[in-house]
């Protein structure tokens, strides 16, 4: 009987098959075999087999080597200055499989601004190589690789170079926020931190095409009726306690006060950026606070001797005692500390007078002031006994 055409062709090109079969079998077996180069270890018994990856390209080696560093020793691989190798040379090999990383440095440009930096690096991330170049990157800081036109001065083709990012202030409801960003425009810088820009919505107190620029401020703020919630703190008081024993006017704090703190509801009302009303809904103490204690001094040192001798310290006429004795008398009955909260002194003037002609500590100076009131009774009626009259007239001078 005759063979089907296809059949015979199918039994001629078997042996063919089977012939490209057994050498493909015979071609892998070799290939295992001879797969891993043997670095001349002595124990096969505690050979690794260390994989070394390089550029691409993938050597495998059979060695009992202990640590990176002598696996590339006995490898001959060397390693240069700048170079990386993951993991790190003193890396111990424990193992039966193990893989060693080589990066090999090379020359690049890092360009900052007008900054132009030519290193070494092993470094393949565009971040980390402007960080071995001693550039510190902020925030939304960007490395880009671009063209450089200076190969004739670097032999380099491309540079990396650092896009430094615009700060944009931003008050945020409220909330002062400090932002960097590589957006163009307002509208995609508000569209990358995700806020709303719905003019119902949100009052921007500049337009959404606005080009951003390094250092500008944008004030964002709720329309319409919104409740908000803050802490505010509470001031503390000031207990007073009045020393005899302590110069006049001086304060001694004797215990620190602590402010208190409470948080705080309100419904506001925000039209176009402006509060039009704020109520408060709810309030609620956090910390109650503490009072400052103070010590104030009360203590006058008054020259010895009289009144009349106070006057004729003060360089007053005899002549005139009866006049200024009477209206010291009604004015501060002769205390030099006398205050009644607006006027002070002997003849109850105002304490930036007595600071002009007696210094700070005015108060200790009874004969300074009774100079003052010279000169304040004459400047202003021409004489005492004329200051006098007027007093008896009017009550006060």
């Amino acid at each position: 009987m005759k063979m089907p055409k296809t059949r015979k062709h199918f039994y001629l090109l078997m042996p063919a098959f089977l012939i490209s079969a057994l050498v493909f079998a015979v071609t892998a077996n070799l290939f295992c075999i001879n797969a891993f180069a043997d670095d001349g270890s002595d124990d096969d018994d505690d050979a690794h087999i260390i994989s070394f990856y390089e550029n691409g390209r993938q050597t495998n080696v059979r060695s009992d080597a202990d640590t990176v560093r002598e696996a590339l020793e006995r490898a001959n691989i060397s390693i240069n200055e700048g170079d990386r190798v993951e993991p790190g040379l003193d890396e111990e090999i424990l193992s039966d499989s193990f893989n060693i990383n080589i990066y090999r440095a090379r020359d690049v440009i890092v360009i900052d601004g007008k900054t132009r930096k030519h290193i070494k690096t092993a470094s393949t991330n565009p971040s980390d190589i402007a960080t071995d170049a001693g550039f510190k990157l902020l925030d939304a800081d960007v490395v880009e690789l671009e063209r450089f036109d200076g190969f004739l001065e670097s032999g380099n083709t491309v540079a990396y170079k650092i896009k430094r990012a615009k700060t944009v202030h931003v008050d945020f409801y409220g909330k002062k926020l400090d932002l960097r960003t590589q957006a163009k425009s307002v509208a995609k810088f508000l569209a990358d931190q995700e806020i709303d820009t719905n003019s119902e919505k949100n009052w921007i107190s500049v337009a959404l095409t606005e080009r951003i620029s390094d250092g500008m401020s944008i004030n964002i703020q709720p329309q319409g009726i919104q409740t908000i919630t803050v802490d505010e703190e509470i001031a503390f008081g000031e207990s007073v306690t009045q020393d005899f024993d302590l110069a006049y006017g001086k304060r001694e704090v004797t215990k620190a006060g602590e402010n208190g703190q409470k948080i705080v509801t309100y419904e506001v009302n925000m039209h176009d950026g402006v509060e039009l009303s704020r109520v408060k809904i709810s309030e609620i103490i956090v910390k109650e606070p503490v009072n400052q204690e103070v010590r104030v001094g009360k203590k006058v040192n008054l020259p010895s001797g009289s009144h009349e001798d106070w006057m004729a310290a003060a360089g007053i006429s005899p002549s005139d005692y009866g006049y200024v004795n009477y209206i010291i008398s009604h004015e501060s009955s002769w205390r030099p500390d006398a205050t009644n909260g607006t006027y002070y002194g002997l003849y109850q003037t105002k304490p930036a007078r007595l600071v002009a002609d007696c210094g700070n500590d005015w108060v200790n100076d009874p004969i300074c002031q009774l100079r003052s009131a010279t000169g304040y009774a004459v400047g202003r009626y021409g004489s005492w006994e004329a200051a006098y009259n007027v007093w008896v007239s009017k009550g006060w001078w």
